[in-house]
């Protein structure tokens, strides 16, 4: 189902978290001065594009009391109607300053403000090229701020100008000589695949490996190759790294009889066993099939797997060296962070909402599954 579907869907949108704002620039910002002495400073730094469906921005405020604070925050893109900019906020999460700095780079689009809060509701900006925009998600105090200043501003929301992410990524594009910042790559092909596996001589196995986050539409595209091969007469056998999750009762073992939390880490999946099973099938020897039961995180034997002509191997760990083997296909999927973490969000509340935590899914994907997965040693393409 694509992300569009779903935040149609009547019986899921009731489920997500809304924001709904308006933003307006000042036809004379020189009346808003007064209020730049209060106004505490913010560093965004964005972790997404605009052609993606999802924002995703890093923030470092300057505290009252000196202090830094570090939070990261996940937006749809919303749609804008007669009450403003209509679009999902999911919760915003406190993050370390290490992880701050850990997504910032030269390479990241960044802008700075200084932000004021004259009523609750109601911020102004005070961007650091000059410009002032105001801010707002309360339309009664709104209205009554605006009397003040006897209504002169012009709005633009949801128009370029008004988006932060879109000055962000404006002042990159000024900085380094036109250049775009985290434009998406264009995604894997399901015929290219195919092409490339057919090519392979016919005489031994291919094995084909489709690697990327969770969330990447890994699974839809290992499925298209698997439908294409099938219709020409080729049966292949499906390999995920999830099927060689070690377990809760190993990994707790593992941790000191401490429970286990960093479940994208690399000893999670044991790479090794799927080598060997990988050994065995080019062997054309029969492996066991695995599997991990999700409801209490253990694996599983669930038959036999015949050898065959093709294997997809599929996963986060799936381009591993520790399953690399000389003539095998290697592929990553080229959706972007942001688009990742937004889909497995959503996933995960449509699929199981009772056990859905955003915020604490949000932190997690940002602290520990995307820097697992950023430092992986993968085959060389």
């Amino acid at each position: 189902m694509s992300i569009e579907t779903i935040l149609q869907s009547p019986e899921f949108e009731q489920l997500l978290p809304h924001e709904v704002e308006r933003k307006f620039i000042p036809v004379f910002p020189e009346e808003f001065e007064q209020f730049r002495v209060a106004a505490y400073p913010i560093e965004q730094v964005y972790l997404s594009h605009g052609d993606e469906p999802f924002s995703l921005r890093m923030r470092e405020i300057l505290q009252p009391d000196g202090s830094l604070h570090y939070e990261a925050t996940l937006k749809s893109r919303g749609a804008t109607g007669a009450e403003g900019l209509d679009r999902i906020e999911f919760p915003t999460v406190t993050i370390s300053q290490q992880d701050y700095l850990r997504y910032k780079s030269h390479q990241t689009p960044i802008v700075r403000k200084l932000r004021s809060e004259p009523m609750e509701g109601i911020v102004i900006d005070f961007f650091e090229d000059g410009s002032v925009q105001l801010e707002s998600e309360n339309p009664m105090n709104w209205e009554e701020f605006s009397k003040q200043y006897g209504n002169r501003f012009v709005e633009v929301t949801g128009d370029a100008i008004g988006n932060s992410e879109w000055r962000a990524h404006l002042s990159f594009r000024r900085a380094n000589d036109g250049q775009e910042a985290l434009k998406p790559r264009p995604e894997l092909n399901a015929k290219d695949i195919v092409a490339d596996i057919l090519a392979q001589p016919a005489d031994r196995m291919v094995t084909a490996h489709i690697a990327g986050r969770s969330g990447s539409g890994k699974s839809t595209i290992v499925r298209e190759v698997y439908d294409a091969l099938i219709e020409r007469g080729i049966e292949p056998v499906i390999l995920s790294t999830d099927d060689y999750h070690r377990g809760a009762t190993w990994l707790t073992s593992y941790n000191n009889a401490e429970p286990w939390t960093e479940w994208d880490a690399p000893i999670v999946y044991d790479t090794a066993a799927m080598a060997l099973d990988l050994a065995e099938l080019r062997a054309s020897r029969p492996i066991w099939k695995r599997t991990i039961d999700f409801s209490d995180c253990e694996p599983r034997v669930d038959g036999v797997i015949q050898p065959t002509q093709v294997v997809l191997v599929e996963g986060i760990y799936a381009s591993s060296q520790n399953i690399a083997h000389s003539g095998d296909l290697h592929y990553e999927m080229t959706t972007p962070l942001a688009t990742c973490v937004g889909r497995r969000l959503l996933r995960d509340m449509r699929e199981r909402p009772e056990f859905a935590e955003p915020a604490k899914s949000l932190h997690y994907m940002l602290t520990q599954a995307e820097p697992a997965y950023r430092a992986q040693e993968r085959v060389a393409k």
